[in-house]
């Protein structure tokens, strides 16, 4: 307990899941940190004339579930209309209808964009292809991504407006479908202005807080970072690398707040290294994180880089770098301060990031980060224990995993029980951090495919993925101290749910009911 005349809030009569110290019935909160935690009757000791005392009726707390990778703008951008939604089309017809339907809201000549298409759950089991499109869009441009964000389609006219030089075996003209670094330069040209940003900013912290996510490890763009300066306010913190190079200067508002935790992970490290800027940098709202690279793309695409083909294609997939450059950019960023997460889904790819990261003299106390890490091997994730590499994992990408399963048509039964070991992962004592990548968002829906993913080295307990979406996520961020648990001395970050996830029969079914921020309660269910 810390000493303290007494507490802003009490929260009684709840279970708390504190993750470090075991399970408590209350806590208190002074100035946006929890103070103490433990029994009823000791922790309504701390109530004074002006406390707040809650009483929770046995319900659960947790503390605030933190995404170890998230894409906050692009989530938003979906969530505010921006981009149209196509994630819950089942099937190619349903898809192009909800197309057809926006095309037809939308004036000529105007651009229509949608993204988060799954071939893999429709009965057709084929991409969108330029033909399509010009079938149902003849006069507007449409571009559309795929799930994964590996790949895009376009049609004929957003393809002329577009001109893009592509690399090696990422354009395949016939069919309007642009891979990896070609998809990506291709939609530089098709920004969002500030003013979207923002709106899709805040409607992602609001997704993020009826989801009872707290902090986020987002994958940004120096634009997405400008938003965000935006949104938080007056700070004392002198964010230089929203100047000059990175697109000018920022003006404040006074009216505007950030309301979620954000560890940023970017590719810029010239001009971040420029402005003296490290890993860390930053306030309880906004702090640089990582230096992102991409070793290979994703199996959905068919571009991650395998040893052995893919079991529906001729193909290897691709690595995006030759060794020696993938060695000289990760030894770059290490020698100056920074921590490295490298994107690696295929095995081939993921020796290729151990081998930078070894090349750069990792150790435990750099925490260098390998994004996805799905296709696994024991000698990989032995490695990764004694550099002291985090595998920060998204369990629910196990959804594309067994019988029938995308996994299993692009890698083979075989390679299909093998993806995502989580449960090896954490047996080897490697440290695992869990997010959602937008597929979709949401750490219950995480925790539930953790628990019950379809092959045993897939799946952990209940305990075990609360963990990794909570303290091990913090920890993959450096913010253990002040993140991650409900403990005295940390920020007030929790968050209210209707079951007790230890003992419901469908975790992705448990309601978040209230969602707290530094003692602040930021989303309430209204039923």
């Amino acid at each position: 307990m810390i000493p303290v005349l007494w507490a802003d809030l009490i929260i009684v009569n709840a279970n708390i899941h504190t993750v470090s110290s075991g399970r408590a019935q209350a806590l208190a909160v002074s100035d946006g940190k929890i103070v103490a935690t433990g029994q009823n009757e000791e922790i309504r000791k701390l109530a004074g004339p002006k406390t707040k005392i809650e009483d929770l009726g046995g319900k659960t707390v947790l503390p605030g579930f933190i995404d170890a990778h998230m894409h906050l703008v692009s989530v938003g951008l979906r969530e505010s209309g921006y981009y149209l939604d196509l994630s819950q089309a089942r099937s190619l017809n349903e898809a192009l209808e909800l197309v057809r339907q926006r095309v037809q809201k939308t004036e000529k000549a105007q651009w229509v964009l949608g993204r988060g298409w799954d071939e893999s759950r429709w009965p057709e089991r084929r991409y969108i292809t330029r033909a399509d499109l010009d079938k149902i869009a003849p006069e507007h441009p449409v571009a559309l991504i795929r799930i994964c964000g590996h790949i895009l389609c376009a049609n004929s006219l957003a393809l002329q407006k577009i001109s893009v030089t592509p690399r090696a075996g990422e354009f395949d003209e016939s069919l309007g479908l642009l891979r990896e670094e070609t998809a990506w330069a291709f939609l530089q040209k098709l920004q969002p202005s500030d003013e979207q940003i923002r709106a899709a900013i805040v409607a992602g912290a609001k997704l993020a807080h009826r989801l009872g996510v707290t902090a986020i490890h987002d994958i940004s763009k120096p634009e997405h970072v400008r938003a965000y300066m935006s949104l938080l306010g007056p700070s004392p913190m002198a964010f230089s690398l929203l100047r000059g190079g990175a697109g000018g200067e920022v003006s404040m508002s006074e009216g505007l707040q950030l309301r979620v935790r954000l560890n940023i992970e970017v590719q810029h490290l010239e001009h971040l290294m420029a402005l003296g800027l490290r890993t860390n940098f930053g306030n309880e709202f906004l702090k640089l994180g990582a230096i992102k690279l991409f070793a290979d793309g994703s199996i959905g695409a068919r571009n991650a880089a395998l040893s052995k083909r893919y079991h529906d294609s001729d193909s290897f997939g691709k690595l995006n770098y030759e060794q020696s450059e993938l060695n000289r950019l990760v030894k770059h960023a290490h020698d100056h301060s920074f921590q490295v997460m490298i994107h690696a889904i295929g095995d081939r790819a993921i020796d290729a990031a151990l081998e930078a990261l070894a090349y750069a003299g990792a150790t435990p106390a750099h925490r260098h980060r390998i994004e996805h890490a799905e296709l696994l091997s024991d000698s990989q994730i032995a490695r990764m224990k004694g550099l002291g590499i985090i595998a920060s994992m998204q369990p629910n990408f196990v959804q594309w995993s067994g019988p029938g399963g995308l996994y299993e048509t692009r890698l083979g039964p075989e390679r299909d029980a093998q993806i995502d070991p989580h449960r090896k992962v954490l047996d080897a004592g490697v440290k695992l951090a869990f997010g959602s990548d937008g597929m979709p968002f949401g750490p219950l829906y995480g925790i539930h495919c953790a628990v019950n993913a379809p092959h045993p080295n897939q799946r952990v307990s209940v305990e075990e993925a609360i963990r990794a979406y909570t303290l091990d996520a913090a920890y993959a961020a450096f913010e253990e101290h002040s993140l991650g648990s409900l403990e005295p001395g940390k920020l007030a970050d929790f968050v209210v749910l209707s079951e007790d996830p230890a003992h419901a029969k469908n975790i992705k079914e448990i309601r978040v009911e209230r969602t707290y921020l530094a003692g602040r309660c930021v989303f309430e269910y209204d039923n």
